[in-house]
């Protein structure tokens, strides 16, 4: 099995984890980074397992979620609040199942999975793993069992 590791670094959102008993409760702001571990048994004509500078649409669906946006869980009791801030322009909204970063590890996943198809033609390229950086402080990591 082959593998490589492509980084996105710097993608500034805010969240906040409601049930939190401390100061995770509250709206905050991380720069967020993900290392995306890609494997494959065979390597293409170039001798790669996925020509990293053809992950475009990684690039953009990381972008999408995490720039400048705001993550709020799916159960989040404010979330009607912060869908009507959405709706005045004062907030780029993101709802996820949990946006901490074990479950963000886990969403990068399945969405860069289901890109592969479409990067990917012929071969079978799996994510592997994905390191979720919060800041420079905290990692979480979700790997394929």
């Amino acid at each position: 099995m082959y593998s490589v590791t492509k980084s996105y670094r710097d993608l500034p959102a805010a969240h906040r984890q409601p049930k939190h008993d401390g100061h995770c409760r509250y709206v905050h702001g991380h720069n967020w980074g993900f290392d995306i571990t890609f494997a494959a048994r065979e390597l293409d004509e170039n001798g790669f397992v996925i020509d990293v500078g053809k992950l475009k649409e990684v690039k953009l669906y990381l972008e999408h979620m995490f720039d400048h946006t705001l993550l709020i869980n799916l159960n989040d009791p404010k979330r009607e609040l912060f869908e009507e801030l959405h709706e005045e322009g004062l907030v780029d909204l993101r709802i996820v199942n949990n946006c901490g970063m074990e479950m963000l590890a886990s969403l990068v996943s399945d969405h860069v999975q289901l890109l592969m198809d479409q990067i990917v033609k012929g071969r079978i390229v799996s994510v592997i793993k994905v390191v979720c950086l919060e800041d420079a402080k905290n990692v979480a990591t979700y790997s394929k069992p």
